[in-house]
């Protein structure tokens, strides 16, 4: 590319934006830390003291959050999955003990590469926002089915009323959007690989969309907060993401 001149801008899908990303993510990360370590905390609290307790994380990234969760709770067996191959390979790395898949969520061969169900089922950093729309309520049903009957399942979506993140005026637009055609929106998230400029389309959720797409995949929720994106803080609706605790119905 010659001095000067503009990246070449590519649409592409969730894995190869996550394949080209898991060299730059580290940064990412630390930019959330006090979030990320607040969440976390959430995690252990739901763990409590199970003994020959079962976790499952889905969109494992780099597997550094997931040996941070495994040094706090102790769990017995742990098994990791996410779709881009490169992250897959970097979580191995990271969570040696951990069985990690290369294998996205919803999909059909994945209960049988799991051996048995789990106490503990994580899903963080709007792992969610990236599965397409169709696909999304089949995917948290596969999430119930992998639960135990007293199973819980932890994860966090990007909140579109966050005016901390977005600003009040995108906050405001958003409700009235919403209004009309419920069922929240998208966002392109970008990232600069070499000359090139990866675009893949997020999705942003509403509490309310959160609430219907628990009940038509057969969880509850047990808790929904709100978690300032920076700090970790608990926040009103409108001042950070949204953090869930659900179980089966």
């Amino acid at each position: 590319m010659s001095q000067g001149s503009e990246p070449r801008t590519t649409s592409v899908t969730s894995k190869r934006f996550y394949d080209a990303y898991s060299s730059g993510y580290a940064t990412y990360l630390e930019r959330h830390t006090g979030y990320f370590r607040a969440v976390e905390k959430e995690i252990a609290t739901a763990a409590g003291n199970r003994r020959g307790l079962a976790l499952l994380d889905v969109g494992t990234g780099t597997g550094e959050r997931l040996q941070r969760i495994i040094s706090a709770i102790h769990p017995d067996r742990v098994a990791a999955i996410d779709e881009s191959p490169d992250m897959a390979a970097l979580a191995q790395r990271n969570c040696p003990s951990a069985q990690v898949l290369a294998i996205p969520l919803s999909a059909p061969e994945l209960p049988g590469e799991l051996s048995d169900r789990f106490d503990l089922v994580t899903c963080l950093s709007n792992v969610l926002g990236h599965i397409p729309k169709a696909q999304l309520i089949p995917a948290l049903k596969q999430v119930r089915s992998l639960m135990k009957p007293d199973g819980v399942f932890i994860f966090d979506v990007n909140n579109r009323y966050n005016a901390a993140t977005y600003g009040p005026l995108s906050v405001i637009r958003n409700m009235a959007r919403d209004r009309v055609l419920p069922g929240g929106g998208d966002f392109t998230a970008a990232y600069r690989n070499g000359d090139e400029v990866l675009q893949t389309p997020v999705h942003l959720f509403s509490p309310s969309e959160v609430a219907r797409m628990l009940r038509e995949s057969g969880l509850k929720a047990a808790k929904i907060g709100f978690r300032d994106y920076v700090t970790g803080q608990e926040r009103g609706r409108f001042g950070g993401s949204i953090v869930v605790k659900a179980v089966s119905v």
